[in-house]
């Protein structure tokens, strides 16, 4: 029989556990519990103390709560389990029990703890792990997971496949379960072999990770690019290998058009430079061609001067605007130079003349007479005569001579009777 002194202390003891702690009997009811459960479950200790203990179990655990007592009472040592309980306000949480029976005593002595947030934890881990694998097998690229095989001293010699999605099953064209626990060297040639265990093995001793593309050879088929990422784990590496041939060859074709691209801007610079050249070489020769105008319209109209004070200008074609302006110019010019008192235009070289070349003749004449030179007309046909005579400028104020001879010999007896003055 307990002391009153041990009673207290077993009282105390229980009231500070932060444990569910307690006694059960073999009659399925507690016998005794702290106040932690009351802290946890939101009932009262004299609710807890009068109902089963398995009343407050969840329905899909009670079953299973009854063989773990059986076992507990029928003297099986410490018994440990997990069950979910409930609490006042209908949610449950998680308990997980050790318990151990005393025979002679008809008790069970047990210590639980609230394990609640640790299985959310657990099974939000393994909702996160199965939508992980799920995502993995699901994909469109191919995983594997290598562990490392180690040898007598330690080295690792080769590496067993112990996972694979469904793309790693086609790519390796056999199904999952027979791909499974095979090694890498029987997977891959002699050769081939040795440069993955070389890769793989340097992944896993250094931790780093590995992503590099390779070209892929395929017997009767157009070759692959393939993209490979190895990534280190504890015991081996993780592998995920993409076929990229569909970007590669997007990238070529993009290469081919800018290459194409670059050589018809090539082609069009070429043309542009040969059209700037082109139009350089034409704005010389149409220079040129002014140059040479300018050079046949002046020998067109040369201006002598066949004595001191006396110039003749001899006209031969036609005389439209254009060059009646070059020829008044280039008369003006010289009077002014040579200070001439007479100028001869001799037209014996103008086959045909209208009211316009008589009309450009005429202003060509008014206007030497407003430097002080008199101008002399020599050479009048009688097509010119008829025409001058037609318009009405046959009175004008210039004297005209039918050859050239009199008409210099007039200026030039006017010369010298001015000297002799």
């Amino acid at each position: 029989m307990a002391h009153a002194w041990q009673v207290d202390e077993l009282g105390r003891f229980f009231d500070l556990s932060v444990d569910l702690v307690g006694i059960a009997g073999f009659d399925g009811y507690f016998k005794r519990i702290g106040r932690a459960w009351e802290r946890a479950l939101g009932f009262s200790r004299e609710e807890l103390l009068s109902r089963p203990f398995v009343d407050f179990v969840h329905p899909d655990d009670r079953e299973r709560t009854i063989a773990e007592s059986a076992l507990a009472f029928a003297g099986a040592g410490t018994v440990t389990f997990t069950n979910r309980y409930r609490c006042r306000d209908g949610s449950y949480r998680w308990i997980e029990w050790n318990s151990s029976a005393h025979l002679e005593e008809q008790l069970v002595y047990f210590v639980a703890r609230d394990v609640t947030e640790r299985k959310l934890a657990e099974e939000a881990l393994r909702a996160a792990e199965s939508r992980f694998r799920a995502a993995i097998h699901g994909s469109l690229d191919a995983f594997f997971v290598l562990r490392c095989s180690l040898d007598e001293a330690g080295r690792c010699d080769d590496f067993v496949l112990v996972d694979a999605n469904a793309r790693a099953s086609e790519m390796l064209a056999a199904p999952r379960e027979e791909l499974i626990g095979r090694r890498l060297s029987e997977l891959a040639g002699p050769d081939h072999f040795r440069r993955l265990l070389e890769k793989y093995t340097r992944v896993f001793q250094t931790g780093e990770r590995l992503l590099q593309e390779s070209e892929a050879e395929r017997p009767g088929r157009e070759r692959m690019w393939m993209q490979q990422q190895v990534i280190p784990l504890d015991d081996g590496v993780a592998l995920t290998v993409k076929d990229v041939t569909s970007f590669k060859r997007l990238e070529a074709e993009l290469r081919d058009a800018l290459q194409r691209r670059n050589a018809y801007a090539e082609e069009l610079e070429q043309k542009h430079r040969m059209l700037a050249e082109e139009n350089a070489e034409r704005e010389r020769a149409q220079a040129v061609m002014r140059q040479q105008q300018e050079t046949m319209l002046a020998m067109s109209t040369p201006i002598i001067q066949a004595w001191d004070q006396v110039l003749v200008l001899p006209i031969i074609g036609t005389v439209e605007a254009e060059r009646a302006a070059h020829i008044m110019e280039r008369l003006l010019a010289e009077i002014v130079r040579t200070r001439a008192r007479f100028a001869v235009l001799d037209l014996t070289g103008v086959s045909a003349v209208d009211a316009a070349t008589v009309g450009h003749l005429l202003a060509v004449v008014r206007a030497a007479s407003l430097l002080g030179s008199r101008c002399l007309v020599s050479g009048i046909s009688p097509a010119i005569a008829r025409t001058m005579t037609e318009i009405g400028w046959a009175d004008e104020a210039f004297m005209t001579f039918g050859l050239l001879q009199n008409a210099l010999r007039y200026a030039l007896s006017h010369c010298r009777d001015d000297a002799a003055r």
